[in-house]
């Protein structure tokens, strides 16, 4: 599909903002200007490419890279670049360095089996550290009064979802030592298991979320339908499993579960599970009932769907059975689920803090909030449902 202007636009304020950041590095030795220079022949072949639409074939990673390989490749050359020193001096004048946020936000995604929840949910860019975000709970009635009759008045009723930001946070501590003999290698482990793990944190919160301190006050997908009613039977977004074992759940189960999704979510809805659950569960009984074939067991396509709708394997997802645990969740996230930022993944360095130990800091944060609000009531499913196994 060819490029809007303002996608357009998007891009090249992308790579002038990179371009940037790369100029203000500060007194680098001839190493340091040499990863540079690679970076900024990949940046300008990727502008390039993409301008031209040579790789518009496909969907596009985030509107700005052809593929989540090559937005991680250029994310960990840019780690590279950004943490070389020149003769024990700091990368710049002030002592650290910041990550590109949209570069972050791209590592963060492709990363393992985590970054699912920022992936499909809706992210809403946030101003302050409070957002109140409106959303329609019904629309308009139609009516047919005939000729000449009064036409019957209608409101369209609206919801309020309240974002409030938190700081996530990881700080490490290496000596000047290492930093000095390894520090192309430390840069890039550092940045990447920086992303890796606040995306891991994400994926926990924003699906197994329940509001108590371990998931620092926020509420998820499975902790809002735990959270309509006391008693699992009465929540209508939740397919009560035929017993607590996995081994007791039947396709029946799955049946019972895509039909109290929300008609508006079925379009784009997906199953988010674990892939041993999948494996042990939902492949082993479309295999009994003699839907997988031997093309589907050798190919090495990596989609997966269950009763058409695609398969999303989140490692935060349960693996072991036990009772009354949501272990399959399918819906639309972005009609569902919002995850509030108010700031991207943000990387710093520092020689101040642990001054008197030699040792170097780097610390990684950003600010967030997640509210998963679509999952319906005690009288009606939403757009997010789930398969949770019976209490005994």
């Amino acid at each position: 599909m060819p490029l809007t202007n303002v996608e357009k636009d998007e891009i090249t304020g992308g790579f002038k903002a990179a371009g940037e950041r790369m100029n203000g590095i500060e007194k680098m030795n001839q190493e340091s200007r040499d990863a540079l220079d690679e970076l900024e022949r990949t940046t300008k072949l990727f502008q390039r490419a993409k301008l031209t639409g040579l790789t518009e074939t496909g969907e596009t990673y985030r509107r700005f890279w052809p593929d989540g390989a090559q937005a991680k490749a250029f994310g960990e050359m840019f780690l590279v670049a950004a943490g070389k020193k020149a003769a024990g001096e700091s990368v710049n004048v002030e002592g650290g360095y910041l990550v590109s946020e949209e570069l972050s936000a791209n590592i963060i995604q492709k990363l393992g089996q985590y970054g699912k929840f920022r992936r499909d949910a809706l992210v809403v860019p946030m101003g302050s550290d409070r957002l109140i975000v409106p959303k329609v709970g019904a629309d308009l009635t139609i009516y047919a009064p005939g000729e000449g009759n009064e036409i019957t008045d209608s409101d369209m009723s609206f919801g309020q979802v309240g974002l409030t930001t938190r700081k996530l946070c990881c700080l490490a501590k290496v000596s000047s030592e290492l930093e000095e003999d390894s520090v192309i290698a430390l840069g890039e482990i550092l940045g990447i298991s920086f992303t890796r793990s606040l995306a891991k944190k994400e994926d926990e919160i924003g699906f197994l979320g329940d509001g108590t301190e371990a998931y620092f006050a926020m509420t998820g997908v499975v902790g809002a339908l735990r959270g309509v009613d006391a008693t699992i039977g009465n929540v209508k977004g939740l397919q009560v499993a035929s017993g607590n074992a996995y081994s007791e759940i039947a396709l029946v189960d799955f049946e019972g579960c895509v039909a109290r999704l929300a008609d508006e979510a079925d379009d784009e809805a997906k199953w988010f599970v674990n892939r041993k659950f999948y494996f042990s569960v939902m492949y082993a009984l479309a295999r009994a009932a003699g839907v997988a074939n031997i093309f589907e067991i050798l190919t090495d396509r990596r989609e997966r769907f269950f009763m058409s709708y695609p398969v999303e394997f989140v490692s935060a997802m349960p693996s072991t059975e036990a009772n009354s645990q949501i272990c399959a969740i399918l819906g639309d996230l972005q009609l569902g689920a919002f995850l509030g930022e108010r700031r991207a993944i943000t990387i710093a360095r520092s020689t101040d803090v642990f001054f008197s130990n030699d040792q170097v800091a780097f610390r990684g944060t950003e600010r967030i909030d997640i509210n998963a609000y679509g999952v319906g009531d005690t009288t009606e499913s939403g757009a997010i449902v789930g398969l949770i196994t019976a209490a005994s």
